[in-house]
C-alpha cells in the first residue's frame, strides 16, 4: 500500500478540475485574444530553467523564491521558475536576438519557494506581456494601456492602475545605495520603522520628510510636484510620471483610473524605471504587477529596453 503521507497535498500547491479549471482556461483565452489583437505573439518557455539564467539580472528577491533541484539526466542543477519574465529576457537576448522590437505574451504555471506574505498559494498561473525595443514614454504608455484593458476584459469593477517609479528612491538615497531594505520598509507602510532606519543612516532634512510621507501614504501626484525642487533628478522623475499618467488616462478614458503613488514598491527588485500595479473594487490585493526592467535584458548579454506586466490567473478567477 502507498504511504498516506506520500498522498498528502504539498503545502500551497493544489489541484484544479471541473468548474475551476474551465474558469482559468476561459480567462486565459480571453486575455490571449486581447494580447494577440494588440500585436503580441505568444511564447511558451519551459517550466524548468538553469538557476543562473533565472537569477541573471533579477536580484535576490527572485533568487530567494526559486526552488533548485538536481537533474539526474545531466548531473547538473535545474530550477522551477518562480517568474516567467527572466525566461523571456533570456529568449530575447539569445534565440530572438535578430529582432529589434518584440511584443510577446505568455501564460503558464510558476512555483514559489514560499507563499508571498507567509501564507496562501505557492503555485500561480502567471500571464503577462513583455515589450522589447521601445524605450521611454512610448513603450510605457503601450504596456500600461494594455494592462488597463486586461482588467476591463476580465470585468473587474472600477479598476485602478497605481503608478510609481524606482527612480524616486534612487534620487532620494543616491545611485549607489542598496534599495532592498528601503523597499521592504516602504512596503510595510510603517513610518515608525522607517524613522528608526533614517536615524541609523543619519538621513535627515527634506529627504527624510519625503520618505516618511511616502510611508504614510501621502506621496501622491500633488505632493511629489510640490517637492520636485529637491533635485534635478527627482524633478525629472516626477515630471515623467505626471506625463505618463496623463497620456495613459487619456487613452483609457473613464474605464480605468490612473493614480500616482510615490511609495509604490516593485514585487521583484529588477525594475529600472516605472513600476505599477492594478487594483479593483472589492479586491484587497494587487491584481497585476509591472514596470520597466531594461537592466535584465542587458544582464543576459543584449542591451535592449524592456517593459511589461504579469498577473496570477488563479487570483483573477477567485476575485
Amino acid at each position: 500500500m502507498v504511504n498516506e503521507a506520500a498522498l498528502r497535498p504539498v503545502a500551497g500547491i493544489d489541484d484544479a478540475f471541473g468548474v475551476r479549471a474551465e474558469a482559468l482556461r476561459t480567462m486565459q483565452r480571453r486575455l490571449a485574444a486581447l494580447f494577440a489583437e494588440a500585436g503580441y505573439q505568444e511564447v511558451i518557455p519551459p517550466v524548468v530553467e538553469r538557476p543562473q539564467s533565472l537569477a541573471c539580472g533579477a536580484g535576490r528577491f527572485l533568487t530567494e523564491q526559486t526552488i533548485i533541484f538536481s537533474d539526474p539526466a545531466d548531473a547538473g542543477q535545474l530550477a522551477l521558475r518562480p517568474d516567467i519574465t527572466p525566461q523571456v529576457a533570456r529568449l530575447v537576448a539569445t534565440r530572438l536576438r535578430r529582432h529589434k522590437v518584440l511584443r510577446l505574451h505568455y501564460s503558464g504555471p510558476v512555483v514559489l519557494a514560499r507563499a508571498e506574505g507567509g501564507y496562501g498559494a505557492r503555485q500561480q498561473w502567471q500571464t503577462g506581456v513583455e515589450l522589447f525595443g521601445i524605450a521611454g514614454l512610448a513603450g510605457d504608455i503601450e504596456v500600461l494601456h494594455l494592462a488597463g484593458q486586461a482588467m476591463g476584459a476580465a470585468d473587474f469593477s472600477a479598476p485602478v492602475l497605481q503608478l510609481g517609479h524606482i527612480g524616486l528612491l534612487r534620487s532620494l538615497l543616491g545611485a549607489g545605495c542598496d534599495l532592498a531594505p528601503w523597499v521592504a520598509l516602504l512596503r510595510r507602510r510603517s513610518p515608525e520603522d522607517l524613522q528608526q532606519r533614517l536615524q541609523r543612516e543619519r538621513v535627515d532634512g527634506k529627504v527624510a520628510d519625503i520618505l516618511l510621507a511616502m510611508a504614510r501614504g501621502e506621496a501622491d501626484q500633488s505632493f511629489l510636484q510640490r517637492h520636485a525642487d529637491l533635485s534635478a533628478e527627482f524633478a525629472d522623475v516626477v515630471e515623467a510620471l505626471c506625463a505618463l499618467r496623463q497620456a495613459v488616462q487619456s487613452r483609457l478614458g473613464e474605464g480605468c483610473r490612473i493614480v500616482i503613488d510615490g511609495a509604490l514598491t516593485p514585487r521583484f527588485l529588477y525594475h529600472s524605471g516605472i513600476i505599477f500595479c492594478g487594483y479593483a473594487q472589492g479586491v484587497p490585493s494587487p491584481l497585476l504587477h509591472g514596470g520597466r526592467y531594461d537592466t535584465m535584458v542587458a544582464a543576459h548579454g543584449r542591451d535592449l529596453p524592456a517593459t511589461g506586466f504579469s498577473c496570477d490567473l488563479w487570483q483573477w478567477i477567485a476575485a
